[in-house]
């Protein structure tokens, strides 16, 4: 009797611990799928911070370039100006060569008259007729300079070819809004930074065609320079012939 009473809880014990084996297989794969399932989600959430990050890095490095060609471009605008003004100066140069050399020419007329008059009496000037050359020669010079018309400096200015990039578009950009999507606002640097590079080569030429031009002016300049010495020296040299110096 208390043997089959030793039985029947040995069997409820085992029976109350006992699990099927379908529910342990089940339940294993569940724990294994979720393990999976997550680790899945975290690599795929580094992979997205780590295109974020470049993402971020591309977009920036595209905008500091736009920026160094935007004050690329405002350089450019300077020295244009620059030139210009200078080309100004080297214009208004030139032309007051001119009226000298005009001037001088009047002054050799006088002074071969001086010397047709008193070839003969080398020791002997009178003063009236020294001061008399001396008076006809400015109003001479006034008469070359009034003459040739003058533009103004603001003429001069605007007409020159390299002021209009003073209209240069660069001030007028419209900044990319932030919230775009990555490949739109990439492309939008990408074109702005094309145009800003096209913009700079068209500069590059029109700098170098104006550089050259003013190399020839000064070289002009330059030789108006010695053929205005020269016929000074010249002269100086007749007058102080005329007046027995020497």
């Amino acid at each position: 009797m208390s043997g089959h009473q030793y039985l029947q809880n040995g069997n409820s014990l085992f029976c109350d611990d006992d699990v099927d084996d379908d529910t342990f297989l089940k339940n294993s794969r569940v724990n294994n799928s979720s393990s999976k399932q997550d680790e899945y989600l975290e690599q795929r959430q580094m992979y997205e911070q780590k295109r974020k990050e470049i993402e971020s890095r591309t977009l920036n490095s595209s905008q500091r370039s736009i920026g160094l060609l935007r004050e690329t471009e405002q350089v450019g605008i300077a020295t244009a100006t620059e030139l210009a003004k200078q080309r100004e100066q080297l214009e208004k140069t030139r032309d007051q060569l001119d009226t000298i050399n005009t001037s001088l020419k009047f002054s050799q007329r006088h002074l071969n008259g001086i010397k047709s008059m008193f070839g003969g009496l080398k020791n002997y000037l009178s003063g009236k007729s020294d001061l008399e050359p001396s008076k006809t020669s400015p109003s001479s010079s006034n008469s070359s300079s009034i003459a040739s018309p003058q533009l103004s400096a603001d003429e001069r200015y605007s007409s020159h070819p390299t002021t209009r990039l003073r209209n240069d578009p660069i001030q007028q950009q419209q900044q990319i809004p932030g919230n775009v999507n990555f490949n739109k606002q990439l492309d939008r640097n990408l074109d702005e930074m094309c145009d800003s590079l096209s913009r700079l080569k068209g500069l590059a030429i029109d700098l170098n065609g104006e550089i050259e031009s003013q190399n020839d002016l000064i070289d002009e300049i330059g030789d108006k320079v010695e053929n205005v010495d020269a016929k000074i020296n010249k002269q100086n040299r007749e007058m102080f012939k005329i007046l027995g110096k020497k």
